[in-house]
């Protein structure tokens, strides 16, 4: 079956839309009036989504898997350091780009609905081992436990630009992406202290 992406896109937009409006809890949100105000039979919604909690996590996927594919192809195409400090840098700006209007809801979802939390916990997983792997490359000659606290400092920066940039306009998110890279490449560049 052929998803139409324009009708899923328009449900997506219409539940935040609702949420963000009438101040309400992901949990009040009504699936009838969604296809109602849609004029979208209720079965036709549901061949979609099947609850609130399905839009917001498939919009948790949508980045991650958008991200993941970007990293994949870079860490393929990898070969000096130079290559993998870029992939970094550049996957900051893919993540920008990526973010959605409505990426402060999609944020608060990951910490309390269980498909969210599910799926945030195989993300940091998944961006923990990539950042092991981009920075013991990018910034050769590491000891081990630099290399650790490094990784897992990045991925509490990463999710701390997450964070910001969820709240913050196009605008804020590429100016305050450009701090965070240098301040990455400052961080990363000590091989023994931090």
């Amino acid at each position: 079956m052929k998803v139409d992406v324009k009708k899923k896109v328009r449900i997506i937009h219409k539940a935040m839309d609702s949420i963000r409006k009438s101040e309400k809890t992901l949990h009040t949100i009504s699936f009838y009036r969604i296809a109602d105000e849609l004029n979208m039979p209720f079965g036709e919604l549901t061949e979609f989504f099947l609850n609130i909690e399905d839009i917001f996590l498939n919009e948790q996927k949508r980045v991650n898997q958008k991200l993941e594919i970007f990293i994949e192809e870079g860490l393929d195409a990898a070969k000096t350091a130079n290559d993998y400090k870029e992939l970094l840098e550049n996957l900051t700006t893919e993540f920008i780009n990526h973010l959605p209007d409505h990426a402060d809801l999609v944020l608060s979802a990951a910490f309390y609905l269980p498909k969210c939390i599910e799926e945030r916990q195989r993300a940091k997983k998944y961006y923990r081992t990539v950042f092991r792997k981009i920075i013991k490359r990018g910034w050769p000659g590491k000891i081990d436990t630099v290399l650790e606290r490094q990784t897992d400092l990045l991925l509490l920066s990463a999710y701390g630009l997450y964070e910001y940039c969820a709240k913050s306009g196009k605008r804020e998110r590429k100016a305050i992406q450009k701090d965070f890279v240098n301040m990455i490449n400052l961080h990363l560049q000590d091989r023994l202290f931090f």
